[in-house]
């Protein structure tokens, strides 16, 4: 299935458990490819942090996309907040049952650990490294306290 970005409008109308088998599949490869427009990108990056549909290989194409200085601020933003919902999951379900939280320990570990990296790298966008942290805070860490104190101390309103 290919998915422009008229059938992507259509899957974000419809509840999740009525997508296709196939849309994570699909929704990977509009992830991937870099020449479908920018608002496809960043709707097939909102839809694919939707539970029914993360697993390691959609959260390793979501990581991809926020670690690449060549993607949009939007689109790379959209990715780090979309990595949220299954960081906070694994945080509060651990991984006992693989098919509750969709990814294995080590994604989830990878996740966190590029997310910290990204913050703490001045050359990411300001944008990026906001949304990183407002992402990354659903799985607590010892560098989320700091990170705060000093986003709450700068000059950027946002």
């Amino acid at each position: 299935m290919t998915l422009t970005l008229s059938a992507l409008k259509r899957l974000d109308n419809t509840p999740p458990w009525d997508w296709p088998e196939d849309t994570g599949t699909a929704l990977i490869e509009v992830l991937r490819d870099r020449r479908a427009g920018e608002d496809a990108r960043i709707l097939a990056t909102e839809l694919a942090g939707n539970s029914v549909v993360i697993n390691d290989e959609m959260a390793g194409a979501l990581l991809t996309v926020l670690r690449c200085n060549d993607e949009s601020e939007n689109v790379r933003s959209r990715a780090a907040i979309s990595l949220g919902p299954v960081l906070e999951l694994c945080d509060t379900q651990g991984f006992d049952d693989p098919d509750l939280v969709g990814v294995g320990e080590r994604t989830y570990r990878d996740i966190q650990s590029a997310m910290r990296s990204l913050f703490f790298d001045a050359d990411v966008p300001n944008e990026v490294r906001r949304r990183v942290l407002e992402a990354s805070v659903r799985a607590p860490l010892d560098w989320h306290p700091g990170a705060i104190r000093s986003s709450y101390a700068s000059d950027d309103e946002a």
